[in-house]
């Protein structure tokens, strides 16, 4: 079986006559009649019935034609991808990203290196940072932009940014209490922009404050936050555990208890309706981390952007 050959039998689906089809593929009507014949026979099955001067899809056929043209798709994308693979300012980018990043500094990003390279597309993909890292792992993404704390040695990572987690939610949860510790020297680039943006002082609160308030916290940081709370000599009651920001920040929103997430996961409207709060534990930081499986395999569109946020 050739692709030619699928070729053709695609033309004729869609044309419905072999002189309707003959004449698109720009060639004569016996030679593709005979390459059908040849298709049939390899299949062995009936592609078309006569009827009238049409030629109907058998079911057979059918279910061919569904195959012959994701192959062709398959290929029409690949020989596409491999004509611009040289410079890399073409082609698609597969990268995928975690929820808490996507609609903030991430949009950002790649909105700006879009600007600068209009011929690349794009396949966003969003999931929690395990199933991005499996992703990466099987080829399926090119690049992920997820948040530690994760654990995979046998992936390339570079830190894009480091950030405070936040306490969010609704006021009564804080009694009253306003703190005035300004970010110091060692918090992040994104925490101290997004001050700058807010143009006001940092409010901050203590684990020692948050004892016996119901906190609603990522799944995959409740360990660590258990082990921070118990060095401190408390016993955190974390009422609800969850995979994404935004399911943390609506619960902590509707009143259920404090949401733990990082500093830009916290919207600009949350702050207007919760009272938000940097959490003053140095050790509890959040990184935002780029992956790939291996650099030098990565094809050139996919490298632009790697070093695009290298220089960022």
């Amino acid at each position: 079986m050739e692709l030619r050959q699928l070729r053709y039998f695609v033309a004729v689906v869609e044309e419905e006559t072999v002189t309707a089809a003959a004449r698109k593929l720009n060639m004569t009507q016996p030679p593709l009649t005979a390459q059908l014949k040849l298709l049939e026979k390899e299949l062995n099955c009936s592609l078309f019935q006569r009827k009238g001067r049409r030629l109907q899809v058998t079911e057979a056929g059918r279910h061919f034609y569904q195959k012959a043209a994701a192959i062709l798709g398959m290929c029409d994308a690949a020989a596409m991808e491999m004509r611009e693979y040289d410079s890399g300012a073409a082609g698609t980018l597969q990268i995928g990203v975690v929820s808490s990043v996507q609609e903030g500094m991430f949009t950002k990003w790649l909105t700006a290196f879009a600007g600068q390279y209009p011929e690349i597309r794009y396949e966003i993909y969003s999931a929690n940072t395990y199933q991005l890292l499996e992703q990466v792992r099987t080829g399926q993404l090119d690049l992920a932009v997820v948040r530690t704390p994760f654990s995979a040695p046998d992936i390339e990572q570079k830190i894009l940014r480091e950030e405070s987690l936040m306490a969010a939610g609704r006021p009564e949860f804080f009694g009253g209490k306003i703190c005035t510790a300004v970010l110091e020297g060692g918090s992040s680039a994104a925490d101290a922009g997004e001050t700058a943006r807010k143009g006001q002082r940092e409010e901050a609160i203590t684990l020692k404050e948050l004892d016996g308030k119901p906190l609603i916290v990522y799944r995959r940081w409740e360990r660590i936050l258990r082990t921070r709370f118990e060095a401190e000599g408390l016993l955190p009651e974390i009422r609800c555990c969850t995979d994404t920001a935004q399911a943390t920040l609506a619960l902590a929103g509707g009143g259920m208890g404090v949401g733990i997430l990082p500093a830009s996961a916290v919207s600009e409207a949350a702050g207007e309706q919760m009272k938000v709060c940097v959490l003053q534990e140095p050790n509890l930081t959040s990184r935002i981390v780029m992956i790939c499986k291996e650099h030098d395999l990565l094809s050139r569109t996919a490298r632009r952007f790697w070093d695009f946020l290298e220089e960022d």
